[in-house]
């Protein structure tokens, strides 16, 4: 599910950890790497090949330690906007996934993040992964990488709103099962919602329990050891971002949109917010992906 995967270096110190958790992504399912590094340039003539003449050295550095990790490694060089150039690389060689650095002082991966999560979560053709660099510093030991698949895959925060898009991650949490998945919370938020100013439309008080009890069932037959649902008052973004704080989990896994054309704007909007705010890795699964799922 998970075997190529588009790598967005901006080939800085950051991503140099990243690459040095290739093992650790390879463990997921990766065996082919597309290195990418998105040139940008102002149209002056000439400028794409002298920056990439300029970034050669660290690309093939780091190809070199991500084959050195098992990966078959292609380099890839597109001229353009970051999350346009990013897209078109992703299709191109068929990708299950793309990572992103998710945080960081970078120009560069400000202009990915900004762009890619609010032009493309809402059309996304490809799952992304967005990994926090700080994340990564393992208590400042530099070059010990903490995105090992024991601790990645320790506990899942996983946000749903029951549409179709959510039920097509779950396949996400079924094929992480056999890698070590162990354990996964099931949170629902019930937002509270305004018909005027003066009038409230509440939920009920057992408003989503039958379908988060489906849900956790689901998982739990799926063979993850243990699976908890909650359900929360208040904004999605609230509350998803108070668990995150307030709890020990390792990945957020949600879908990118949601279950009607009002709803894919709000979890759209969810998503972004979650992927630039959380202290965790975010995996984000779009509505249709281009890969096929192998046998679990």
């Amino acid at each position: 599910m998970l075997q190529t995967m588009v790598l967005a270096t901006d080939l800085s110190r950051d991503w140099d950890l990243i690459v040095g958790c290739g093992a650790d992504l390879r463990a997921l399912g990766g065996s082919q790497a597309i290195l990418t590094h998105v040139i940008v340039t102002k149209s002056l003539v000439g400028a794409d090949e002298s920056l990439r003449s300029a970034a050669r050295l660290k690309l093939e550095e780091q190809k070199s330690q991500l084959e050195s990790q098992g990966f078959e490694v292609i380099v890839e060089t597109p001229v353009g906007r970051p999350a346009a150039s990013l897209n078109e690389v992703a299709q191109e060689h068929h990708a299950s996934l793309m990572v992103l650095g998710s945080h960081g002082k970078s120009a560069w991966r400000e202009m990915v993040l900004g762009s890619f999560s609010a032009a493309l979560l809402h059309n996304a053709r490809f799952p992304v992964l967005l990994i926090n660099v700080d994340r990564l510093m393992g208590g400042g030991r530099e070059g010990s990488c903490q995105l090992r698949t024991s601790e990645l895959l320790r506990h899942v925060l996983f946000p749903t709103d029951f549409s179709e898009v959510a039920a097509g991650a779950t396949a996400y949490l079924e094929y992480l099962v056999p890698k070590g998945l162990s354990e996964v919370t099931v949170l629902h938020a019930l937002e509270t919602v305004y018909i005027s100013p003066l009038s409230v439309l509440k939920q009920p008080d057992d408003a989503g329990q039958s379908e988060i009890g489906t849900v956790v069932k689901h998982i739990k037959d799926a063979g993850v050891p243990r699976v908890h649902g909650k359900i929360s008052k208040g904004h999605p973004v609230s509350r998803i971002m108070e668990c995150l704080v307030t709890g020990d989990y390792s990945l957020v896994v949600m879908g990118a949109q949601g279950k009607s054309p009002l709803s894919e704007i709000l979890l759209g909007s969810v998503a972004y917010n979650i992927a630039r705010l959380a202290p965790c890795p975010v995996l984000l699964i779009p509505r249709k992906t281009e890969h096929r799922f192998p046998e679990l």
